[in-house]
């Protein structure tokens, strides 16, 4: 199955943000999503730039509260900033023409939730999301997502 098909018939939105978003609003968009675990930052045309994880974040917020701090963290404190101050550029990212079970590999080999898919200009078309495609194959399988019953 390709990944473009896979879309087609699951809800793969990925929460983006602009470059210029102030990191509070980062903050607040993934506070705001209890399942959320990345945020992909956007250029003003759409093309996916960076992407935040929800590590990232935590690690920012609780600075304070560390032992020890690296330069880094201490100048990101001080400076507050954008998306694009907090953003890493190197992110994995998939083709809607890809096969999906290469896709999963690799976010499985990646340890990868959400895989976005993007387009040939860059630009964002939906994710591959792991429990969505768990849920489907134990469906498939006949089996139940619901947990085991404690004995």
């Amino acid at each position: 199955m390709k990944v473009s098909d896979w879309l087609a018939s699951h809800d793969g939105e990925i929460v983006t943000v602009p470059s210029g978003s102030p990191i509070d609003e980062v903050i607040a968009r993934l506070l705001n999503q209890p399942c959320l675990r990345d945020v992909y930052v956007t250029a003003d045309d759409g093309r996916l730039l960076g992407h935040i994880s929800h590590k990232r974040l935590a690690e920012h917020l609780l600075a304070e509260h560390r032992p020890t701090h690296t330069r880094r963290q201490l100048m990101e404190r001080v400076a507050g900033g954008a998306a694009r101050d907090f953003m890493n550029s190197a992110f994995a990212v998939a083709a809607p023409g890809e096969e999906l079970d290469d896709v999963l590999n690799r976010q499985l080999e990646m340890d990868i939730e959400d895989m976005p898919v993007v387009d040939e200009d860059g630009r964002t078309v939906g994710a591959v999301n792991l429990t969505a495609v768990l849920r489907d194959f134990m469906n498939a399988s006949g089996g139940s997502a619901a947990a085991p019953a404690e004995s």
